[in-house]
């Protein structure tokens, strides 16, 4: 019945068929089961392995031997039980001056012809360089081999010359066919014996010979036999030399023997033929698990190597280089013979000069090679090249916060996010009062999608206000002032008609943008790090805490944390607006994509920046506004030049952009203005002629815009003229040009800009009272700046003029709901919701208590989370989101970093495509913990002891449809078997990784940071650098899916729009649906070819999963979306197994009876029993609930041993046995073992009988504790035949068990 219910279980656990376009159909499969955990040595190969060599031989999987000359075309290997041909291998030989080689090698693997031979490799007739990887299948060089894998389970190793094996993985045992027979582990049978008879080789060779269409091949005419046993022991001589000691009864030495006497046969005695066959020995025996020694000689089978490199017959095909030198640290093959780097250096991959010592090695940064010792630097940081890696020095930079486009917001430490206000709100602000800078956002006029920047306030102390108008209009305590304005803490000015500067002397500098539309930058200098607040964050370096509010906790939304920031309680929460504005209009779209698209052009105007800023942010931002915009001109020119002042903060100036795009802005200056790409007003102004220019020492980033030329100057009626035609300025009096005035009794006369001298009753509702601006005192402040729950910290108020109408009495503030409360009274607020005192709310892991309209949280460890799911969609344990989608195997996340290597884990992953095609069905995975390495597979758990590492504990589970290991390290992987893998770690680690998941040290800006320690921008070159392979070719930029593939962008977007509906609304204002939606609809649109249901399906999970993790459980799968079904596993008339869409409480299980873990684990969805209070354990093995003594129980090994029956402990003396799931151990002398000269004995048996031949006999017997007895006496007429010879210092009557 069991094996019944396991066929089942491959079949029909949950099956949906997704309604697809009408040519297109797909059947999911999930199955929820006890994964077995395999646990084995590292295997040994050469039984899954044929291979020919040399002069025509070959050996099967199955280890027969034979031989057969022949220029012919031969199925060598090829899968033909079934219906279905997944691989079919064939290759020829050909004999060049008497020595055959391999002229060619064809294979169809998964459906993707490929073809090698000596100069190229061609797939699908298409010509490829090595390394090379596509659908499924990978070809590159290792050591002196060329090597092709396909992820079905097929490896093909040639050496370009006279070798080439296969080796096929277990699961094809039994059904393959071709020279390599049929891999079912029994010798001759089915190639050479076949029903009762047996087979010719003639016969066998013609059943796989393939001719060519127009060719009819003969094999070559057989030899003359010739007698050469004589040579024998020269062949067995070599093969049971010091060289091959490792590899005595591995292999088949005899048959070896025998190919190496017919290869001395056909060289007449000559011993140039044997390095063939002897160098297959060596192969053979590396594959299984020996370890050759070096057997050529100078006189025999030499081999030169290149650089300083030396020849071993058994190193690491791994080779570790100066770009990778851990790469032997991840090596899963065995050893290969070839040209190696002496012990103690590394491969110079990086300048190709050989081997070197590690403190030798080069470092590249972006293409190009630095010595050790040599730096480059950027903007903020220096790095120096240190034993092929950068070691970067961060140096004091300002942090920069801008608000773009009326709605995108970037944080000073990197946070981006959009928002469409209507309200004054604080920007930010100086903790302690000192300053801050509020922001005007307004609807924008037509538009119904986008806001618009109307004004930026900037209050400092002694209620100084300078507020900047979105038509250029400057305002300095409600008095319009003209520029540049001159103060003792600030000064205000414009160095081109497209900006306006405000520094201040208190470590805050505004650049703020007028043309196009409004934009604002807000710099702040280190000296104010960690003491700001307000839209823009902390700037604490930390991204992840940003949104953090006053009353002390992080919300989850833009929109819930931008309402604890308005400054006016009167004005509307902002909510989310969903929905993309380029679907309204065509035009539109593909006007933004066309013009916006000129950002990321690699060839393109802007590319010199790409290495320092990445525009894929500023891209979406573009195309967005200028969709939702009214004049979509103005819109995408604004974010074109916002990327343009990120590069130009960055050092990083671009010339010439606007001769291909928003030229018109060049053209549409004032008259007696110019355009410069640099436009300054330093010592440019009339006023810097008879006046120092205060201007001049300001440092801000270089601007465009227009502005006077060099040479003229701004006179006071804002035109650029000459020097001669300049005013001068006394005082605060204007001098015209050529006018003569007395100072200080001198005649001074005005030329160039120089003097030269000689000689109504409202009702408001209780206890509100109206407040009448006609009859306020002056400078008063109206209800525009009442105080409110939301606004108590914000320390000023941004009034342009008194507002007549209801507030709250002193004492009093608003409550947000019409009314007046006491301050103490007011609640607090966590994601859109409002809380009242001593309410609580669950952050993560912690309690929260809302006390006097603060928060206070319980401390608990709740660690970091980094997940990739669907078609490579990375959020890392800073939250930083991205897509790399490459097609080797990569380091996704491990402690080996910095300069201390003794890490604890590592976690590889590599993407599986669904057969030949390029969509993601699977991800497979690797876990290297301590001294085990943990291969998951959707089958099985395989556990492979490694030679070195710590013994760190762990325990596998099964919750819902996810395989979680748990390590007592700190460490949680939680895989559901598909493209959905999550690593949660204790924050110990916080700085202390790397890999994919970057370094979770909460500084979102340096989470891509290379193999090599450089911090890059660009997804791609971050993730190309932690391949685990340097020959596995580097992934290439990605096409966006949906303009590849049209016709599915429609029905992706369709849905995937059940993320952005009623049905996860309760979870909207927990965590953005933005992100989920947009990378649902691109996985949607890539999986084209097949598995398009689970990339759906995978892209809503995952944000069903973080809604989970903020506390919403949403039950979005029904029996048409993405269903899961759980009854297959309840028994007939039970109804025990149901769906759980957030997972449930620790389970007893009979492996983990008590249901704790090592680490807190989160709810996950699947199906779960409700087990009865009479079985109220879950058996994970059989998926049933079961009682305690049916439960039985696991040892520390994981053996399962039932209710009652005894087992030795690991402990000699010791017995274990099972008692309602608790394992027992007691001492018991009947498990007493005694070691001795390799032997073991039991307790009460008689280890020897012996006497010293002086009629004294001994006798030795296993007693208590594993201690051997010794006992003498005078031996009997009939003595023991053996004679025991003593030793000084062995001589004990009572001694322990082990000799």
């Amino acid at each position: 019945m069991r094996a019944a219910e396991m066929l089942l279980e491959l079949v029909i656990p949950w099956l949906t068929i997704c309604l697809l376009p009408p040519a297109a159909g797909t059947v999911i499969v999930q199955t929820m089961r006890q994964m077995p955990v395999i646990t084995e040595l590292r295997p040994a190969h050469n039984e899954k392995i044929c291979s020919t060599w040399g002069d025509h031989h070959f050996k099967t999987f199955d280890g027969d031997f034979f031989q057969l000359p022949s220029p012919c075309n031969y199925i060598l290997a090829s899968k033909c039980k079934g219906t279905y041909e997944n691989f079919n291998i064939q290759f020829q030989r050909q004999e060049i001056n008497g020595v055959p080689i391999i002229k060619r090698v064809t294979m169809r693997l998964d459906g993707a012809d490929v073809e090698l031979d000596k100069t190229s490799i061609k797939v699908n007739n298409e010509h490829f360089t090595l390394p090379f990887s596509r659908y499924g299948i990978t070809a590159e060089r290792t050591v002196s081999y060329v090597k092709i894998e396909a992820k079905l389970g097929v490896v093909i190793m040639w050496n370009e010359e006279d070798a080439l094996w296969v080796e096929l993985d277990a699961k094809f045992k039994n059904q393959t066919c071709g020279l390599c027979g049929d891999y079912n582990g029994v010798q001759v049978y089915d190639e050479f014996f076949k029903e009762g008879k047996t087979v010719s080789l003639d016969y066998f060779e013609e059943t796989w010979k393939v001719n060519g269409p127009t060719e009819d091949c003969e094999k070559s005419s057989p030899q003359d036999k010739q007698t050469c046993e004589n040579q024998i022991d020269l062949c067995s001589n070599l093969l049971s030399g010091p060289a091959f000691l490792s590899c005595n009864n591995l292999i088949d030495k005899d048959s070896f023997i025998g190919a190496c006497v017919k290869d001395i046969c056909r060289c007449n005695s000559s011993t140039t033929c044997l390095c063939s066959t002897i160098s297959e020995y060596s192969r053979q025996c590396a594959h299984a698990g020996g370890t050759p020694h070096k057997w050529k000689t100078a006189q025999m089978c030499a081999k030169t190597c290149p650089f300083n490199m030396e020849y071993h017959e058994c190193g690491s095909p791994c080779t570790d280089t100066c770009s990778n030198h851990q790469r032997s640290e991840v090596c899963e093959d065995h050893c290969l013979d070839g040209c190696f780097c002496p012990s103690g250096t590394v491969f110079d991959d990086i300048t190709q000069s050989g081997c070197v010592a590690l403190d030798k090695c080069s470092c590249t940064y972006e293409g190009k090679s630095y010595k050790p010792g040599e730096s480059y630097s950027r903007a903020c940081q220096k790095c120096t090249c240190t034993q092929g890696q950068w070691k970067c020095m961060g140096m004091d930079c300002p942090g920069i916060c801008s608000i773009l486009g009326g709605s995108h917001i970037s944080t000073y430490d990197d946070k981006m996010y959009t928002f469409h206000g209507d309200c004054s709100y604080v920007l930010s602000k100086e903790a302690n009062g000192t300053f801050s800078v509020h922001g005007d956002l307004v609807k924008c006029e037509i538009s119904k999608k986008s806001t618009c920047l109307e004004a930026v306030t900037l209050n400092l102390p002694q209620n100084m206000k300078i507020v900047v108008q979105a038509n250029g209009h400057v305002i300095y305590n409600t008095m319009r002032t003209p520029l540049p304005l001159f103060m003792d803490d600030i000064t205000v000015f414009s160095p081109s008609t497209f900006f306006i500067v405000i520094h201040t002397k208190y470590g805050l500098d505004l650049e703020i943008q007028l043309k196009p539309i409004m934009q604002v930058y807000i710099k702040a200098s280190v000296r104010n790090k960690g003491k700001l607040m307000g839209l823009c964050g902390d700037f604490n370096d930390v991204e992840v805490d940003d949104f953090r509010t006053t009353n002390g906790l992080i919300e989850g939304t833009a929109w819930a944390f931008v309402n604890t920031w308005k400054t006016k309680p009167s004005c509307p929460d902002v909510t989310n607006i969903i929905g993309d504005p380029c679907t309204l209009s065509i035009d539109k779209e593909n006007y933004a994509k066309h013009w916006c698209g000129m950002l990321s052009d690699p060839k393109g105007i802007f590319a010199k920046c790409h290495t320092e800023i990445n525009p894929e942010d500023y891209q979406e931002s573009c195309i967005y506004d200028t969709c939702a915009g009214h004049s979509s001109e103005e819109c995408m020119c604004a974010a074109i030049s916002s990327y343009v002042h990120a590069c130009a903060a960055e050092g990083i100036l671009l010339q010439g952009w606007r001769n291909t795009i928003c030229q018109r802005y060049t053209t549409g200056c004032p008259a007696t203005f110019v355009y410069e790409y640099e436009m300054t007003s330093c010592r440019r102004t009339c006023r810097s002629l008879s006046q120092s220019d205060l201007t001049c020492g300001i440092e801000f980033t270089p601007m465009d815009g227009c502005g006077c030329a060099k040479g003229t100057f701004l006179n006071d009626r804002d035109q650029c003229v000459p020097a001669s035609q300049c005013s001068c300025q006394v005082g605060d009096m204007l001098v015209y040009p050529k006018q003569s005035i007395t100072v200080n009794g001198k005649t001074c006369i005005c030329l160039s800009g120089t003097l030269n001298c000689e000689g109504i009753e409202e009702s408001c509702k209780k206890p509100m009272v109206y407040f009448n601006c006609s009859s306020s005192k002056p400078r008063e402040k109206g209800s525009e700046c009442q105080k409110s729950c939301q606004t108590l910290d914000a320390d000023t108020c941004a009034s342009t003029h008194c507002m007549s109408g209801c507030v709250c009495p002193a004492g009093l503030v608003f409550d947000g709901k019409g009314g007046c409360i006491k301050e103490q009274n007011c609640p607090c607020t966590y994601n859109g919701d409002s809380f009242h005192s001593g309410e609580n709310v669950t952050v993560n892991c912690n309690t929260c208590t809302c006390k006097s309209r603060k928060w206070t949280c319980t401390d608990h460890e709740c660690g970091g989370f980094c997940t990739i799911y669907g078609e490579s969609n990375y959020i890392t344990f800073d939250e930083k989101k991205f897509s790399f989608n490459g097609d080797c195997s990569y380091i996704f996340t491990q402690d080996y970093c910095g300069e201390d290597m003794n890490g604890t884990f590592r976690v590889l992953t590599e993407s599986i495509p669904c057969g030949g095609s390029e969509t993601i069905c699977s991800t497979a995975i690797k876990l290297y913990l301590g001294n085990n390495e943990i291969v998951l597979s959707e089958e099985s758990v395989r556990v492979i002891k490694q030679s070195k590492g710590e013994d760190i504990p762990y325990k596998v589970h099964t919750m819902g449809i996810y395989l979680v290991i748990e390590a007592k390290n700190g460490l949680v992987l939680m895989w559901n078997k598909r493209t959905t893998l999550m690593i949660k770690l204790k924050s110990n680690f916080k700085g202390k990784v790397c890999g994919l998941c970057g370094n979770y040290d909460g500084n979102i800006k340096n989470d891509f940071t290379t193999r090599n320690k450089a911090v890059v921008v660009d997804a791609l070159e971050f993730g190309n650098s932690w391949k685990v392979s340097p020959n596995c070719p580097n992934a290439n930029t990605a096409k966006d899916p949906c303009s590849m593939y049209l016709h599915r962008k429609a029905w992706a977007s369709k849905h995937c729009d059940i993320i952005n509906t009623k049905v996860f609304a309760s979870c909207h204002s927990k965590v953005d649906p933005k992100n989920h939606y947009e990378a649902c609809v691109r996985d949607t649109c890539s999986c084209n070819t097949g598995g398009d249901c689970e990339c759906f399906c995978s892209a809503v999970a995952a944000y069903a999963a973080a809604c989970n993790g903020a506390g919403v459980c949403v039950r979005w799968r029904t029996p048409k979306i993405c269903p899961i079904f759980c009854d297959f596993y309840n028994p007939d008339g039970e109804c025990e197994w149901h769906y759980k869409p957030c997972g449930k409480p620790c389970m007893k299980t009979c492996r983990n009876p008590s249901g704790e873990f090592f680490n807190h684990i989160p709810a996950l969805e699947g199906c779960y029993p409700n087990c009865p209070p009479e079985r109220p354990y879950f058996e994970e093995d059989d998926m049933k609930c079961v009682s305690n003594k049916e439960c039985g129980c696991y040892d520390d090994e994981g053996n399962h041993h039932e209710e009652g029956k005894l087992w030795p402990s690991k402990d000699n003396c010791h017995n274990c046995n099972c008692s309602s799931t608790k394992v027992k151990c007691y001492y018991d002398n009947l498990a007493c073992n005694c070691y001795y000269n390799g032997h073991i004995y039991k307790y009460g048996e008689t280890v020897y009988e012996t006497h010293d031949g002086n009629g004294t006999c001994l006798k030795a017997v296993c007693g208590e504790k594993g201690d051997i007895i010794r006992t003498t006496e005078t031996c009997s007429t009939t003595a023991p035949s053996t004679t025991f010879n003593f030793t000084s210092g062995k001589r004990l009557l009572r001694g322990i068990g082990v000799e």
